[in-house]
């Protein structure tokens, strides 16, 4: 066969593998998405004219928002306007860490689970996660686990919640408190806050509104040792005690709302070590991570959100941000998805969540979560601002300043939490760093004393 002809027939066979590819689907169709002729430019306006010229930077839960397959659906003049991507540099504290323990972290197989991190003790576990090869996803995920948090992230949100007849009304406001007690990188605090339940974070969500609600209060402790069950309690004013709740709790409504315990630290779930994770690729997608900053500070009325940032809510329509909120903006994220191995499986609330994992913070822009039948049964997203933290660098807070989306599809149904008052660390009244109020059982007792 002559040069030429040789030529030919590779372009010819490798035309027919792609082709074969994509029927099995088995493309990226990120690589089309990464073409400079596909990325919109600054200033770009994204409406449902020409969203699906753009579709390929938005989760598939998106996309879905704006071809109405399901109850809830986009505003009819939607705009997402597009601004430049702004680096978010970490606090230099926790990069100094990173450099200095990073070499040590290794991936451990448990018998009959999954792996689980081994050797960490503060700063990024896996700096280049893709190194690890096919452990890659499991890297990726203990990035997310282990992303910057301060010692205290302090927060009053104002919650809302809509339904299938369109009503659209405000839930309450709740005082949340966010500790996180080991591996720190904060130079004015110490490595690990010593607890009486040797504590890696605690989450802390004290109702202060209705009065009828007022009091109210849940605590999720989280143990150092990664493979222990979180301890999971609730204190009903009507008992003036705390009650420590089942397993299950992980999987019910936090507090009346669409998310769960399992949702309420943005990505990664408990007990991570009964989950197999598999590594998606890499995506650009489009994420609101800087907010104007005064839309996140104010409830708005009783019934809506803030009029001059938020879409009005319509059965059906999400009262979703307004132009006047801020700018989009191209991110890149690692894609995961993670389901529980086959033994663990039975009564967990999900089938797999497909997480969304900020490449520069590690923070999750995006979560989609599906039902034990497989059906997309919620979407998880933040309309976010970064927080300067006191030492240095800034962050997306787990717990920080946003508006914070749970659309539950299938049950159609929205929970939003939007920010009125935020804090880090030393900017936050004092009382609030006090672990045995705050991180601890013990701190339950004390509620209307």
């Amino acid at each position: 066969m002559r040069p030429s002809s040789r030529s030919r027939a590779v372009a010819i066979c490798g035309f027919l593998v792609v082709a074969l590819l994509t029927l099995r689907g088995e493309v990226n169709s990120a690589d089309a998405a990464h073409s400079d002729a596909a990325v919109p430019p600054p200033g770009t306006k994204i409406t449902y004219a020409n969203w699906q010229q753009y579709k390929q930077f938005m989760p598939p839960a998106m996309q879905a928002l704006f071809a109405g397959q399901y109850f809830w659906k986009m505003p009819a003049d939607v705009q997402l306007e597009v601004g430049p991507t702004v680096p978010m540099p970490l606090p230099p504290a926790y990069l100094a860490d990173t450099e200095k323990n990073a070499s040590r972290v290794t991936l451990r197989k448990l018998p009959d689970a999954g792996y689980i991190p081994q050797g960490y003790v503060t700063g990024i576990p896996f700096p280049n996660p893709l190194s690890q090869s096919a452990l890659a996803p499991y890297a990726i995920f203990y990035d997310l686990y282990y992303h910057y948090n301060p010692r205290l992230q302090h927060s009053i949100f104002c919650n809302y919640s809509g339904d299938s007849y369109g009503n659209f009304t405000a839930s309450g406001q709740v005082d949340v408190v966010y500790s996180q007690l080991t591996h720190l990188s904060d130079p004015a605090m110490p490595t690990t806050i010593p607890t009486s339940g040797d504590y890696f974070f605690a989450k802390y969500l004290q109702q202060i509104a209705p009065e009828q609600g007022k009091y109210t209060t849940s605590l999720d402790l989280t143990y150092e040792d990664i493979t222990k069950l979180d301890d999971i309690y609730s204190y009903l004013p009507s008992s003036r005690r705390p009650i420590r709740s089942s397993d299950a709790a992980r999987c019910a409504p936090l507090q009346n709302s669409d998310f769960t315990w399992e949702d309420a630290a943005l990505g990664p779930p408990g007990f991570p070590q009964q989950f197999e994770i598999k590594y998606l690729g890499e995506q650009r997608i489009l994420a609101m991570v800087h907010a104007e900053a005064a839309a996140l500070k104010q409830c708005g009325a009783s019934t809506q959100l803030p009029s001059d940032y938020y879409y009005p809510a319509e059965k059906g329509v999400l009262p979703w941000g307004k132009p006047s909120l801020g700018k989009w903006e191209l991110r890149d994220v690692y894609v995961i998805e993670m389901s529980r191995l086959p033994a663990f499986r039975n009564g967990y609330c999900y089938s797999r969540r497909v997480l969304y994992i900020d490449k520069g913070t590690f923070m999750p822009l995006a979560i989609e979560l599906y039902d034990p039948q497989g059906a997309l049964f919620k979407f998880i997203t933040q309309l976010w601002t970064p927080m300067p933290i006191p030492s240095g660098g800034s962050v997306l807070g787990t717990n920080g300043p946003q508006a914070g989306y749970s659309i539950n599809f299938l049950d159609k149904h929205v929970s939003i939490a939007l920010t009125q008052t935020s804090c880090y660390n030393t900017s936050c009244q004092p009382q609030y760093l006090d672990a045995r109020q705050y991180a601890s059982p013990e701190g339950l007792m004390k509620i209307n004393q």
